[in-house]
């Protein structure tokens, strides 16, 4: 059973009178463990489709199943928990607040777990550690670099030990050395953790760390290649 399906997905904004198509007939499946990158230029609707499979928004029409139920079916309050207990999120602007330490940052998504309180400064604790930033977790984010931040957003974004990590752009707005180093740990938390890692980019680069590459133009799947199968063409 595929993690996540997708069937004839469309996304379609009002805008007045005119109806403007962000995504048209979007299908794919996903399996778990795969690291998958959805590539595109800009305004290709790769973000759009990003936000639907994380739960953030809903499709216009078309059928999406996780865990092999119609997302339709499930209820507010599930589809809130499943984006706190099931998923991860990191985004190129970091998302951090700036008024918090490293530590406070990352600690954050646990007061909405189901976790201990007790556990929750080890957990915190363990997932700074594991992207080396424990020298750094009583700083707030004005005194970190670029990398460094999106760091702390990937520990954040694991505090709840996700099986699915979503990246949009991740390496957006960092140099080309910090950029290498965000995605070493993301093929890390793939290779070795088995995580699912779906990642959102326009560079071919950030791509090829992936398994697999989903190429989306014009709202429309162009191919899906896979580093272990022939190209298909849509």
């Amino acid at each position: 059973m595929a993690l996540i399906e997708v069937k004839d997905i469309y996304k379609i904004y009002q805008n007045e009178e005119v109806s403007v198509p962000a995504l048209q007939k979007i299908s794919f499946s996903i399996k778990e463990g795969e690291f998958v990158a959805i590539m595109g230029p800009s305004g290709s609707g790769k973000s759009t489709l990003l936000h639907i499979l994380g739960f953030l928004d809903k499709p216009s029409k078309g059928i999406y199943l996780f865990e092999g139920k119609n997302v339709n079916d499930y209820s507010e309050n599930e589809i809130a928990r499943m984006r706190n207990e099931k998923i991860g999120f990191v985004f190129q602007s970091f998302n951090l607040l700036s008024r918090a330490t490293v530590f406070e940052n990352v600690k954050l998504p646990l007061f909405y777990s189901n976790k201990k309180e007790s556990e929750w400064n080890n957990i915190a604790k363990r997932e700074i550690k594991a992207v080396e930033l424990s020298l750094r977790e009583n700083h707030e984010p004005s005194q970190l670099s670029g990398g460094e931040k999106q760091r702390v957003a990937i520990a954040r974004a694991l505090v709840n030990n996700p099986p699915i990590l979503f990246a949009d752009e991740p390496t957006g707005n960092l140099d080309s050395k910090s950029g290498k180093m965000i995605m070493e740990i993301m093929e890390k938390l793939n290779r070795k953790d088995g995580r699912t890692v779906i990642l959102i980019t326009h560079d071919q680069n950030i791509a090829d760390y992936a398994n697999r590459i989903i190429k989306i133009r014009d709202g429309m799947i162009e191919s899906d290649t896979s580093k272990n199968d022939a190209k298909k063409q849509f």
